[in-house]
């Protein structure tokens, strides 16, 4: 089985504008979406998303949506929150999440410092 790698977050720098990231005090911003497993298969499956961070400070929700073509923001739904706490964060983690889901992406709420290294969406 061949395995995807896909970028729901790419480098981002507090203050510095970077993919969807404006730098400036609007501190949520939403990823690009990328197709995840069920688009192609049809079928639940396993996913896996990497958190890589460097004393970032906000939260990365991780949604996913059972439209074919999600283009509202109605259309999606948290599965899965990191950190799970306020403080400075500093890690690499990797964590499985399960679901028909057929598209996924990254959104940031409370950006207030630190770098996202990259959130990685694998299956």
């Amino acid at each position: 089985m061949k395995t995807e790698d896909l970028v729901l977050l790419p480098l981002t720098i507090y203050g510095t504008p970077s993919g969807n990231y404006d730098g400036s005090s609007d501190t949520d911003f939403a990823g690009d979406r990328q197709k995840a497993v069920a688009y192609y298969r049809r079928a639940s499956g396993t996913q896996s998303v990497l958190f890589d961070v460097n004393d970032f400070i906000g939260d990365i929700k991780i949604q996913g949506s059972l439209d074919a073509d999600p283009t509202q923001n109605a259309e999606w739904f948290d599965v899965y929150t990191f950190p799970d706490d306020s403080a400075a964060t500093s890690a690499t983690v990797s964590v499985a999440i399960t679901g028909n889901f057929a598209w996924m992406r990254a959104t940031v709420t409370g950006f207030l410092g630190g770098t996202i290294n990259s959130v990685l969406l694998t299956y």
